[in-house]
């Protein structure tokens, strides 16, 4: 594997974990799947080992600057955490091909809503 492919994916992926508040994944997985010829099931794997790490960096940065809303955190998280474990089961027993083709389509999807929405109130209104 290109050490520098790796480096700049993960320099990428923080920088994006950090900016964006996205988990890397959105970069390391294509990264690894089309730039190196990882396996989507492999590059799942190593983006989500890789991404607390960048996430802990970005946390405590945005702790400080007050930009996390602590109810929210502890409401979402729990459910978060199972439904990873629930997610994780699933992509053990779906082929690579559907995992890409799903992944992509999310990335499209998301990408989609986020640049064609509108200016919404923020979390005071919860």
């Amino acid at each position: 594997m290109s050490v520098l492919v790796i480096l700049v994916i993960g320099f990428l992926a923080g920088l994006c974990v950090g900016a964006l508040g996205v988990g890397g994944g959105a970069l390391i997985i294509p990264g690894l799947v089309l730039l190196l010829g990882v396996e989507q099931h492999t590059a799942q794997g190593v983006a989500l080992a890789v991404i607390p790490f960048a996430a802990v960096a970005g946390t405590l940065a945005h702790l400080r600057q007050r930009n996390v809303h602590l109810g929210l955190v502890a409401r979402i998280a729990p459910v978060a955490m199972v439904a990873a474990l629930l997610g994780a089961w699933i992509a053990g027993i779906i082929a690579a091909r559907f995992l890409s083709i799903g992944f992509g389509l999310l990335l499209l999807l998301i990408g989609s809503k986020m640049i064609l929405r509108k200016e919404e109130k923020g979390v005071e209104a919860l």
